[in-house]
């Protein structure tokens, strides 16, 4: 046995190679610890290679399982979509059918509705192919008319479209009465019974706040002629509301300077201009007729109109006889001073405008040419009143 080999013998270290033979180790020998493990004493503790290699193993690990979530995720999707997609027949177009689509249906809702109707095949696949496409909140409510196993990029455009809600569509003409009004209505919009409307309009009116007019009293003159649409189960209350909403934008439109100056109340324009469209047929004589009404108030003179008359007898006569002017009624313009206590009609924005701006003109008298024009002779006298009665009156034979 060499020295050397009984160095290592006796557990001394073996000598690094160069080093001289005067080397002395200070303190304990040192010990050869396994693998991974940490040495004590004056040394700080360190991580072996192996641990290190396993700290990156275990990372690489981690980023493999994330990957892997992510492509299965990716797979269940694409499966899902594709699902769905397969599950829209291209097969035959059926017949149409009706779809109610309620506001704030959740897109659940709407595919079970499409799917009862025969629309879709599967309400789920509908459901997982429209969220897929982004449509999950944006389907329209209403009515639709679709058809038996419509195909998706169609069904979809008219959902997303939406349709307009069914309406009656009811239209009063310039000049009707307020029961002539409650016929039209009650013969359109099979909700509404003709008195009822009458009750609401004549008898228990919304309130409305116009100059002259006392809160409570008929409606005449403001239940606005004009095309309506409106619901088919609309009652009589909301009928009359519509009119009174759109009296009062078109009164908005009305330049009512003149007519104050001449102390006349919006109620007063309003009643002239129901006068206007009882009596004037052609639209360029609604200012002529305005200024006779004018001409007449400012003279003191019996406004004398023919309409006030029927109006107060409650229908329309083609003459009307002498009897006939002898009926006891504040509307008997050929009785009492005045603009009659109410509008004998509702007025349309033309007339109302002429009332509150009529013609500059001096005629005092009218009467009709009775020759299927429609229109009227005016003049300043009453002698020129007579000769253009009896033309009218040769006209007519």
């Amino acid at each position: 046995m060499t020295r050397h080999d009984d160095d290592r013998a006796a557990g001394t270290p073996r000598r690094p190679s160069g080093q001289r033979s005067g080397y002395r180790v200070v303190g304990p020998p040192r010990r050869y610890e396994p693998e991974g493990a940490v040495t004590g004493g004056d040394f700080e503790p360190t991580h072996s290679r192996g641990t290190q290699r396993g700290g990156r193993g275990r990372r690489r690990r981690g980023r493999l399982i994330g990957y892997l979530l992510v492509a299965i995720l990716a797979l269940v999707l694409g499966l899902s979509v594709g699902y769905a997609r397969a599950y829209f027949s291209d097969g035959e177009v059926g017949g149409e059918v009706t779809v109610v689509v309620e506001p704030g249906s959740s897109l659940k809702v709407i595919a079970a509705r499409l799917e009862e109707a025969g629309v879709v095949k599967h309400a789920r696949a509908f459901a997982i192919r429209a969220e897929s496409d982004g449509y999950a909140t944006r389907f329209m409510p209403g009515t639709y008319t679709l058809r038996v196993n419509q195909p998706y990029p169609e069904l979809v455009a008219l959902l997303l479209k939406g349709v307009k809600p069914p309406t009656v569509k009811v239209s009063i003409p310039e000049g009707s009465t307020l029961k002539q009004a409650g016929e039209i209505v009650a013969g359109e919009v099979k909700t509404i019974d003709e008195a009822d409307y009458v009750h609401v309009a004549r008898d228990d009116p919304p309130p409305l706040r116009l100059e002259g007019y006392e809160r409570g009293s008929s409606l005449e003159g403001m239940l606005f002629p004009a095309t309506y649409e409106v619901d088919p189960k609309a009652t009589a209350r909301s009928f009359v509301d519509d009119q009174l909403e759109a009296f009062e934008a078109n009164f908005a439109k009305v330049d009512t300077k003149r007519a104050t100056a001449a102390k006349l109340t919006e109620y007063d324009i309003v009643i002239i201009a129901s006068m206007i469209d009882r009596e004037a047929q052609v639209p360029a004589e609604r200012p002529l007729v305005a200024a006779v009404v004018w001409n007449r108030l400012r003279k003191g003179m019996l406004l004398q109109f023919c309409s006030t008359v029927q109006y107060a007898l409650g229908k329309t006569k083609p003459v009307l006889t002498f009897d006939d002017l002898e009926i006891d009624s504040p509307y008997n313009t050929y009785k009492h001073a005045g603009l009659p206590p109410t509008p004998i009609s509702n007025p349309g924005l033309a007339a109302m405008r002429a009332a509150a701006d009529p013609a500059d003109v001096d005629y005092l008298y009218f009467v009709a040419r009775d020759d299927g024009s429609g229109r009227h002779y005016f003049s300043t006298s009453y002698d020129q009143f007579l000769a253009d009665s009896a033309k009218a009156e040769a006209n007519g034979q």
